[in-house]
């Protein structure tokens, strides 16, 4: 239970405050292209990382884990919701759910290989 609620709380950090960061504090004072790099690097490095490192810690126990891929795709298309127009950003919310599950599986499968 309480790796559950630490692996939400960082998935919350880095889907929700991050963006919020990014749109707050970068995109003010003119810098609306810095604002834009930001975003990129958050959407095209950040949060793929992210997606499949808590893939990997939910397959070491992926029958308490499981559903940590879906809370951090969750997480991300609701910070989109709020800061940004949804629409445009689903794919990206199931780019990283099938990210997180395939390393979630994949390490499943290691695992158990390695234990039996």
């Amino acid at each position: 239970m309480k790796k559950n609620c630490i692996f939400i709380a960082v998935s919350a950090v880095i889907m929700l405050f991050l963006p919020w960061c990014a749109v707050t504090f970068v995109s003010d004072g003119g810098f609306s292209d810095c604002g834009m790099a930001v975003c990129f690097l958050l959407f095209y490095a950040v949060n793929p990382m992210a997606s499949i490192i808590i893939g990997i810690l939910s397959g070491r126990n992926i029958r308490s884990f499981w559903f940590q891929p879906v809370v951090l795709s969750i997480l991300f298309l609701f910070g989109t919701w709020i800061l940004f127009n949804v629409r445009e950003f689903i794919f990206y919310g199931i780019f990283y759910f099938i990210l997180g599950c395939a390393a979630m599986l994949i390490t499943s499968l290691i695992v158990r290989k390695r234990a039996g």
